[in-house]
């Protein structure tokens, strides 16, 4: 397989996973647990602040996963050969999944400071 349809497809493999665990959560069919939600201490202080703060924290995953599937789609466009293969491997596999899923995490973060 090449690399570039590889980068692609775990982009989008990647961002559609991250949506469809988020799908429950906005929807607020997810009890308190500590197995699945966003779990850190201030969503655990209250069920208002876990359903608050597991739905902005999905939909923060949600929109992020968007920039993965447009970067997976370029990926099937762009040639990766043996001159830009480590550079491309990390823009294209490594950066785009880690940099989204970092934005979501801060921002929710910020979110529960301010409830």
């Amino acid at each position: 397989m090449e690399p570039n349809i590889f980068f692609g497809i775990i982009n989008i493999a990647s961002a559609l996973l991250i949506i469809g665990v988020s799908i429950p959560l906005v929807k607020h069919k997810i009890k308190m647990n500590h197995l699945y939600g966003i779990r850190i201490k201030k969503s655990f202080e209250s069920e208002d602040s876990w359903y608050k703060i597991n739905e902005y924290g999905a939909k923060q995953l949600i929109i992020w996963s968007i920039p993965m599937i447009l970067v997976g789609f370029i990926c099937f466009f762009v040639p990766i050969d043996d001159s830009n293969k480590d550079i491309l491997s990390f823009v294209f596999g490594v950066f785009p999944i880690t940099l989204c899923i970092a934005v979501a995490v801060i921002k929710i973060y910020v979110y529960a400071k301010k409830i």
